[in-house]
């Protein structure tokens, strides 16, 4: 697991967050879930980072909390969200994040305007210093090494 303050080379995956309930989710239980059909190419990383989109009134549009990824696990979304299972997607294969802690960025990362996002590989280094979410999209692509755990074969596995 991380050290309690990340360091600037960790790397984070930045993922869109639609309803409170999702986010309340992270928090709570300590998982986040990712389609397997929607995975992106960097998919592997030390750091979750949550984007709020509109439905989270004053804080929308913004970077603001963060979690260490403990492991990957693969589940159906009806054993995932057990009151959905009628769900059109409920037998859909997702990827399980399970989660350190929820934490709150020093400083969050705004948007200045809409941004349509679903994941952005990024590092800790630009999520501290970011003023704006646009600027997370650029890491330098030597912090992003090919080092075997990015999309398939997550299962199960730690990043550790």
């Amino acid at each position: 697991m991380p050290n309690d303050e990340p360091d600037d080379e960790s790397r984070v995956l930045v993922a869109v967050v639609t309803r409170p309930r999702d986010l309340a989710l992270a928090r709570e239980a300590g998982w986040y879930r990712v389609p397997l059909a929607r995975v992106p190419p960097r998919f592997a990383a030390d750091y979750l980072a949550f984007y709020q989109t509109a439905a989270f009134g004053a804080e929308r549009w913004s970077v603001r909390y963060y979690a260490a990824v403990l492991r990957y696990t693969l589940a159906l979304r009806r054993d995932l969200l057990p009151a959905e299972a009628d769900h059109p997607r409920a037998a859909e294969r997702y990827y399980r994040v399970d989660l350190g802690p929820v934490t709150a960025l020093p400083l969050p990362v705004p948007a200045a305007r809409l941004r349509r996002v679903a994941f952005i590989a990024t590092t800790f280094g630009q999520l501290r210093r970011a003023a704006d979410v646009r600027e997370l999209f650029h890491p330098a692509e030597d912090r992003w090494p090919d080092d075997g755990l990015w999309g398939a074969g997550l299962a199960g596995r730690s990043i550790r």
